[in-house]
């Protein structure tokens, strides 16, 4: 299959939703598909990595670093390039991004399937109304066009892929988010559950100061433990700020925006603390944490149960809130469950799951094929 991505951001760029599409799409080209990825950024260019043809436009008006759009005529553009190109299919990602409602138009006027993957698992959350309330009219007016005029709906969770159901007014499927296999170390790895890990971006609601508040409050209690917060952000002076206004100095660091790979190693035999407050999407740190034969204590998040379920050793705090993060803490670290085993993540990595998506592509094709067919035969008879 010959499969375009339409997408706001890409990497470099640093994010769940970019090293999803970013695996995906280069797990997808080593099955042997020919696989495009049209994104923006405020570096436009032309490269090819790990097989996959990245073409960059220029990307506009800016907001948050969040959201931004792309050039006038892209829709126009993009559909030129289905065509020339010979697309059989376009991947979208997330409801309320300017790409995805400009990758469904394209591939309507280019006459192509749209397979739509749901991130999110309900309305941003925002501390300012205004944004709020603007995040919910992009919702309801680009955020359903996107979803009503897909052709198939995918969520990385149930809850994503309940979502999206909800407010297209669409059957949405789980496609579950994934991580790339562990790498075999040439030593065991060693039992850390003391150390406590935050990874996610230093932004309000992630959880930084509810972390760093456990940590405190454990201490107080002389309970031992150490930890680290991994991830950059607008709060990222703010947190180390507490962790000196708290005398955590010895205990703590917050070392800033760590590679990918520095991530997994820091979590190896460690404990993942995942006390966000945000609509969270299927966080493959989760996984990730896991791979590493490390242990999780999260809130209430898409998939936590569902790892749980399956024998991982994954605590879930009853309310979201520091209290419950220090109950559940303290119970842990005094009986911790044992390390987690590799074995049981193999279905959670990509080479899994992108055949999963093949499969899902390739119906889907088939469906509109054996539709045109139909039609075709219809017309004849008529």
């Amino acid at each position: 299959m010959r499969i375009a991505f339409v997408v706001n951001s890409y990497p470099p760029r640093l994010g769940g939703l970019e090293s999803h599409i970013y695996h995906l799409s280069v797990s997808l080209a080593q099955l042997g598909h020919r696989v495009f990825v049209l994104t923006i950024s405020d570096e436009p260019g032309h490269r090819t990595e790990e097989q996959v043809d990245v073409r960059t436009d220029r990307a506009h008006l800016p907001i948050a670093d969040v959201i931004s759009f792309p050039s006038a005529g892209a829709t126009r553009r993009i559909a030129r390039f289905l065509a020339r190109e010979h697309i059989d299919i376009v991947s979208v990602h997330t409801r309320f991004f300017p790409m995805s409602f400009v990758g469904v138009r394209a591939a309507h006027r280019a006459g192509l399937p749209v397979i739509h993957t749901e991130h999110g698992s309900g309305f941003v959350a925002a501390s300012s109304p205004v944004i709020a309330a603007a995040s919910r009219v992009v919702d309801v007016t680009m955020g359903r066009y996107v979803l009503r005029h897909a052709d198939r709906v995918l969520g990385v969770s149930e809850q994503a892929a309940d979502f999206a159901s909800r407010l297209g007014g669409v059957h949405a499927d789980v496609f579950y988010n994934a991580i790339t296999p562990p790498c075999s170390r040439p030593e065991p790895i060693a039992d850390r559950h003391r150390h406590l890990v935050f990874v996610g971006r230093m932004v309000p609601g992630k959880g930084w100061d509810t972390f760093i508040e456990a940590v405190a409050r454990l201490s107080a209690e002389g309970v031992e433990v150490t930890g680290e917060l991994l991830g950059a952000g607008a709060d990222l002076e703010a947190a180390r700020a507490l962790i000196v206004d708290r005398n955590l100095a010895d205990r703590l660091c917050a070392p800033g925006r760590v590679s990918a790979q520095e991530v997994r190693s820091r979590l190896a035999g460690a404990t993942l603390v995942n006390p966000t407050v945000l609509s969270e999407g299927f966080q493959t740190t989760l996984l990730e944490a896991l791979a590493e034969r490390g242990r999780v204590v999260t809130f209430t998040v898409p998939g936590a149960r569902l790892l749980a379920e399956q024998g991982h050793p994954v605590v879930i705090t009853k309310e979201r809130n520091v209290e419950s993060l220090v109950d559940s803490l303290r119970s842990y670290l005094r009986e911790p469950a044992p390390l987690a085993q590799p074995d049981l993540i193999d279905a959670w990595t990509w080479p899994v799951r992108a055949r999963e998506y093949a499969r899902i592509a390739s119906t889907l094709l088939s469906e509109k094929k054996a539709a045109r067919n139909a039609g075709s035969d219809a017309s004849s008879r008529g």
